[in-house]
């Protein structure tokens, strides 16, 4: 899958629009559906992170939701 330029998705979950976490009862899970249209992400897990790529909305990465 390519991954496309486009940063819609982290755009809207940093900036308020889309309420994170996804499922508040597992606030530390990875994103398997993305949020803005509904289709599959391909989502790699590592001991210290995880990163989500949708394939129309750009990648997530958890340390960009770290605060």
């Amino acid at each position: 899958m390519r991954i496309p330029d486009n940063t819609d998705l982290a755009d809207a979950i940093l900036s308020g629009d889309i309420a994170w976490p996804l499922d508040p009862a597992r606030p530390y899970d990875a994103p398997r559906i993305c949020p803005l249209c509904q289709r599959r992400m391909v989502v790699k897990i590592s001991p210290m992170a995880w990163s989500a790529a949708c394939s129309r909305h750009g990648l997530l990465r958890s340390e960009w939701l770290e605060r």
